[in-house]
Order: structure tokens, then C-alpha cells, then sequence
């Protein structure tokens, strides 16, 4: 088994090799130069948007004689970033990659960093939605925006209904306060219908996407880069200084958490969900939780599964009427620096995706928010199709974070719930303890 040690240097040598290999693409850009052929070259685009919806996007361009000077290659998500490092040590990696942005952080090395002498960060900003500037870096572009799946809330009309709510809560408050209304009980406190699947961790789908939006809400910036230490560190207990709310991060930290697992606190008058339920998405499913909290994509899979289940979506509650945020995930188009012709991929690459027509086609083919402005706001589909109007709206005021590496993370932070929730730590250690092993997951990826 190799030692921390020599994976440290290894990773050392792999983001050299990239470095110095981007300046080179970088150069390329400057210059104008291709790597090998001409403006013919074929690229390939591996990404793990579905392929059937990338190729009828394209086919308008292909009616009108303009076929596309690449090849989309279609992936799922489990076990891409696997798929794209053994591609690259084989020397066969693709020319551009869509990929979902909770990978931005392991691949940032691997993408070729778009100059602003060739697209101007004015530009950029004016063309996609704010939580595109994720993807901005000194100097340059490391990804091109394409949609945004938002998290939103889902609710059982009729269970809501027959309590007598006709209006879905708008924030945490009122939120909190209709679980006694909707919650169902036996005498001996066995929960029969839940309110909402919150308090958790391990069987509440999306709980860190829920967490990382309430913790936003608040001001609490989830991670941000530090000069001091020239590196990204946490922000849960740590404040970068442009928070929205200039209070202590811990603090603020802590009464999020305090809130959020009260719903699993049976002491407590907004106690609802417990460690025996299935999973969240299933609970509501089976007509057995009244508020689910998912992201917009999965809207017609509930349809799917459930067809009898009547449901609406809406945005998730706020904490401040006047800052609204929620979380999303964003699939975004990045261009390789081991591409054999960097140039040429660029060119033929964006003269499709850079187009409103193609952005709004995926956008309507799978009924996620475009990342562009253009493309949102003039949304015929969103006239007519409710869901994709609350996806669309709440995808304005969305925002994300850098995470270092999804699954580790999950692991930080369902310890750090699991032990609020047991009372094996109290909740300013659990914190500080999530934290501290961000930060050194930041340092070693």
C-alpha cells in the first residue's frame, strides 16, 4: 500500500503536468495555433447529460446543413471521473467534458482555463446566471454553464389540503410550525404520516444540498479561499468576510443545525422523522410524507413511479425574504488540456453550445433552467408547464459551493448530524469537528 506520502507526491506531479500542459492550450488560444489537423479536427465530448437530448439539440443544425464537428459520448455520473483519469493515462481522454459540478474541484487541473482575451469575464457575467462564477478564475474561464437543477420542495397536495393548508409555507418558520397540524401520531409516539423528512442524515435524500441552502440562507459561505493559507477552507465555523450576515459563521452555524435537528429530536413540538422511515423519496412516494425536499429533476420520475400521487413543487422556504437562495447542481462544459487540437475543440465545440437555440432546446428536453439569461427568461415552455416555471424561478437565485469530493463530504457531514442527533457530541464540537476535516480534505485533493 503506498503512503500518504507518495500519494501526496504523485498528486504533486499530476497537477504540474496539468499546469504546464494548460499553459501550453493557453498559448494555443493566445496564438490562434492548433495542436495537430486543422478546423476539421473531430472532437470528442464525453458527458453524462442523456444522449438522445444533446443530439436533438443538434438536430436543427444538421437540417440546416451544419453537422457538428465532434462526437458526444454519453457516461453516467457514478464512476465518470474514474473513466476520464484511466482515459488520460491511456492517452485516448476526450477533447471536452460535460460533467456535474460537485467533479469541478477534482477535475479544475484538467480543464483548460478559456483566457478572457477570448471570452471577457463582462461577457460571461452578462450571459449566465450568477452561480456560473463558480467557474471563473484569474485570468480566464475553467467552464461554460449549460443548466441548473435546483432543489425545490415537493408537497402531497391532498395530505396538506385535508389539514386544512392550501399554502405551502414560504419560510423556516412557518415551516416549523405546521408540524404538529400535519404530523400523525400514535399514543405511544410512533410517528404513522411525517411531516417533512428533516433532522436526519443517512435517510434524508439531498441532506447535504438542504444543508448547505440553509446554511447560504443565513449568510454562512460553506467554503471560500483563503490568501493567508492559499487554499479553500471551511466556512462553517470561519467567515470569509463577505457574508451576508457579518455575525460569527459558528454561531450562525449552529442555530442552523439546532434547527434542523430538532425535526428528529422526539422532545421537541416539530419532531417528525426518525432513523426507522425508508428513505425520504420514498416516504413521499407512498403517500407517507407530506413535504420532500429534491431537486427539479425529479419531478417526472415521481410521475413515473407514482402516477397517482398528487404533488406540487415549489420553492423551499427562506430564511430572508429579501435574500433568497437555494442550492443546484450545475452541468457544465469544460475543454480539456491534454486535447490534441485545443483550438479547433473550442471553435467547433461552442459554435453549437454557445447558441440560444441549442440551450434552449436541452433546456426544454429535459425541463431544467438553462444557465443562460437569454434562454430563461424567454421560456415559452415555462408558460405552460408549472414545474418547469418553479424550477426556472428558483434556479435565479441559486447557489453552490466548491465541494472537494462528494462522498467524503457526505461522510462530514452525516457524522457530524448523527452525533448532534445521538448526543454523542455536542453540537459546537460536532461542528467545529465537520470543519476541520474539510479543511483537510481541501488540502489533500
Amino acid at each position: 500500500m503506498s503512503s500518504s506520502k507518495d500519494l501526496n507526491i504523485f498528486q504533486v506531479l499530476t497537477i504540474v503536468i496539468f499546469l504546464i500542459v494548460g499553459i501550453i492550450g493557453i498559448a494555443m488560444f493566445a496564438t490562434g495555433k492548433s495542436g495537430i489537423g486543422s478546423s476539421n479536427y473531430s472532437a470528442v465530448i464525453w458527458g453524462v447529460l442523456p444522449k438522445a437530448n444533446v443530439d436533438a439539440g443538434l438536430e436543427p443544425f444538421r437540417i440546416k446543413g451544419q453537422d457538428p464537428s465532434f462526437t458526444y459520448v454519453e457516461y453516467p455520473e457514478q464512476g465518470f471521473e474514474q473513466a476520464i483519469l484511466k482515459a488520460i493515462a491511456e492517452g485516448n481522454g476526450p477533447d471536452a467534458i460535460i460533467f456535474p459540478d460537485y467533479m469541478y474541484y477534482s477535475q479544475i487541473n484538467k480543464l483548460l482555463t478559456i483566457p478572457n482575451t477570448t471570452v471577457t469575464a463582462q461577457d460571461y457575467a452578462s450571459t449566465y446566471l450568477d452561480i456560473s462564477n463558480k467557474f471563473t478564475v484569474q485570468g480566464g474561464i475553467k467552464a461554460f454553464p449549460i443548466l441548473l437543477d435546483p432543489l425545490v420542495m415537493y408537497y402531497n397536495v391532498d395530505l396538506l389540503k385535508s389539514d386544512g393548508i392550501l399554502i405551502p409555507p414560504k419560510d423556516w418558520v412557518e415551516f416549523a410550525n405546521l408540524t404538529e397540524k400535519v404530523v400523525r401520531k400514535q399514543d405511544n409516539g410512533i410517528i404513522d404520516r411525517a411531516y417533512t423528512a428533516l433532522g436526519e442524515y443517512d435517510n434524508v435524500d439531498h441532506a447535504k444540498d438542504i444543508l448547505f441552502a440553509m446554511l447560504a440562507q443565513v449568510g454562512v459561505n460553506l467554503s471560500f479561499y483563503d490568501a493567508g493559507s492559499s487554499s479553500y477552507i471551511s466556512g462553517l465555523i470561519k467567515t470569509d468576510g463577505k457574508s451576508q450576515d457579518q455575525q460569527s459563521a459558528s454561531r450562525l452555524s449552529r442555530e442552523v443545525m439546532i434547527y434542523y435537528t430538532e425535526f428528529a429530536n422526539p422532545t421537541k413540538t416539530s419532531y417528525t422523522w426518525n432513523k426507522s422511515f425508508k428513505s425520504s423519496r420514498e416516504a413521499f412516494l407512498a403517500g407517507d410524507l407530506a413535504i420532500y425536499f429534491g431537486p427539479g429533476s425529479e419531478v417526472e420520475y415521481m410521475k413515473i413511479r407514482n402516477p397517482n400521487l398528487n404533488f406540487v413543487i415549489a420553492p423551499i422556504p427562506q430564511a430572508y425574504q429579501n435574500k433568497k437562495v437555494t442550492q443546484a447542481k450545475i452541468y457544465a462544459l469544460g475543454f480539456m488540456v491534454t486535447s490534441r487540437n485545443p483550438n479547433a475543440t473550442y471553435q467547433n465545440v461552442m459554435s453549437f453550445f454557445d447558441t440560444f437555440e441549442m440551450n434552449q432546446s436541452l433546456s426544454d428536453s429535459v425541463h431544467l433552467a438553462s444557465a443562460r439569461r437569454d434562454v430563461l427568461l424567454k421560456s415559452e415552455l415555462a408558460k405552460s408547464n408549472p414545474d418547469v416555471a418553479v424550477i426556472n424561478n428558483s434556479a435565479i437565485f441559486a447557489e453552490t459551493w466548491l465541494d472537494p469530493d462528494a462522498y467524503s463530504t457526505d461522510d462530514i457531514f452525516s457524522k457530524m448530524i448523527n452525533s448532534i442527533v445521538t448526543g454523542s457530541q455536542n453540537i459546537s464540537d460536532a461542528i467545529n469537528d465537520a470543519s476541520e476535516r474539510l479543511d483537510r480534505l481541501y488540502l489533500i485533493r
